[in-house]
């Protein structure tokens, strides 16, 4: 059976209700060597698997040492919660089945369903319907008995308190057992606004006012930034919310603006954690933010300015040794707002406060345009997935011609 076919049973088998919760029954099994800061959470203290249910399956906890995190996670070792897009779970393991135990805080409207990609063995993803609650969703059985991998991303974005999710564990035939997880050599981060959470890219019509906001038809994984990072073997972690920006969100909404929310742990939710910056030290940042201070009626350009030559100097504050990347595009044009001459403004703007910080002795912040996009378009005249991938190359084809390592 292809993994592809396997991972069907995603959608044959359903899911259940949460099962036996974890006690000492099996001893984990964790291979060679442990994780590193990579890894964001790090866990590192032995576990043990709960007993065998009738179907022969073992409960794993959520803090095996071998299950890998990767984005902003609250790194609670009862159940490690993420709410920003394309946050992502990756496992390696011994065996021939696999369930995935999550409880998620989507409601099951268009605007408020949760999915993520699963992938397994390396093949096309899978998109996993997200029920609310807590539930076990068989990812696969029959495998082969040997060694598989499996990569949980999540497609949406934190979407206020519908976005959350906390990972249970997974369950694995009895004798089964996780290994070490392969860690890409290059570690990315992108902040930005819908654009990078991927919003709407799965539509592709001429007719974008007739389609508005779905989480079904947005995917993180497919955004650019995340086919970026595939393109570079890298790690990714993406700092994204739709609607804000560095100075003014869309049309002065409420809600954190960037610089709030780049130290949230999990966005828009006063009582989580802030960011640990330790967890996870990124080689390159790339900013992609203005979109949305450039809408109606268009930004105070100094204030603009001000404020996003301050949030590059914090970023640059918490990784002194990053390579800056100032991206801007690819939706907005000179013809909206009327009279705001938006696409070229905010490439002077963004520009200057570039060479200023060059200027002032930061040799490692750049500036980069993307190509405007064209019909057609995702939703609410978003990026489709063309689009991103046309931004992707784009992106790494700079991180290339700046990073001798990669060349």
């Amino acid at each position: 059976m292809s993994a592809r076919c396997l991972l069907l049973s995603i959608v044959l088998l359903g899911c259940t209700s949460q099962g036996t919760s974890p006690h000492p029954g099996h001893t984990s099994t964790r291979g060679v060597g442990t994780l590193t800061s990579s890894g964001v959470c790090g866990f590192t203290a032995p576990v043990t698997y709960g007993p065998p249910g009738p179907d022969g399956m073992v409960d794993v906890p959520p803090d095996d040492p071998n299950v890998f995190y990767m984005g902003r996670v609250d790194c609670s070792p009862a159940g490690p919660a993420f709410a920003f897009p394309a946050a992502s779970i990756r496992l390696r393991f011994h065996g021939t089945a696999l369930d995935l135990r999550l409880s998620d805080s989507g409601t099951g409207t268009a605007t408020s369903t949760n999915y993520y990609d699963v992938s397994l063995d390396g093949a096309a993803p899978i998109r996993l319907e997200a029920a609310a609650g807590d539930h076990t969703y068989p990812l696969a059985r029959g495998l082969a008995d040997g060694e598989h991998t499996v990569e949980i991303v999540k497609r949406g974005e934190s979407n206020g308190n519908t976005g959350k999710a906390r990972l249970l564990g997974f369950r694995i035939p009895e004798g089964a057992r996780l290994l070490p997880v392969r860690q890409r050599p290059l570690r990315l981060e992108f902040v930005g606004d819908s654009i990078t959470t991927g919003y709407g890219n799965e539509v592709s019509t001429t007719r974008p006012d007739l389609f508005p906001f779905t989480t079904i038809n947005s995917n993180a994984n497919a955004a650019y930034g995340a086919v970026a990072a595939r393109l570079l073997d890298a790690e990714y972690v993406a700092v994204a919310v739709s609607g804000r920006g560095v100075h003014r969100n869309w049309t002065d909404e409420p809600g954190e603006l960037a610089p709030q929310f780049y130290d949230d742990t999990l966005p828009d939710d006063p009582a989580a954690p802030p960011w640990d910056f330790t967890r996870y030290v990124p080689q390159v940042v790339v900013v992609n933010l203005g979109t949305n201070d450039f809408s109606p009626p268009g930004p105070d350009h100094d204030a603009f300015r001000s404020a996003y030559a301050r949030f590059l100097e914090r970023i640059r504050g918490r990784y002194p040794d990053a390579l800056l990347l100032a991206v801007v595009g690819p939706m907005l044009t000179d013809a909206y707002p009327p009279g705001a001459r938006a696409w070229s403004t905010i490439q002077s703007d963004v520009a200057s406060v570039v060479d200023g910080l060059t200027a002032r002795g930061d040799a490692n912040v750049r500036f980069l345009a993307l190509t405007p996009q064209e019909a057609p378009y995702g939703e609410d005249y978003h990026p489709t997935v063309a689009t991103h991938e046309r931004m992707a190359r784009e992106v790494a084809a700079e991180i290339r011609r700046l990073l001798p390592s990669l060349r």
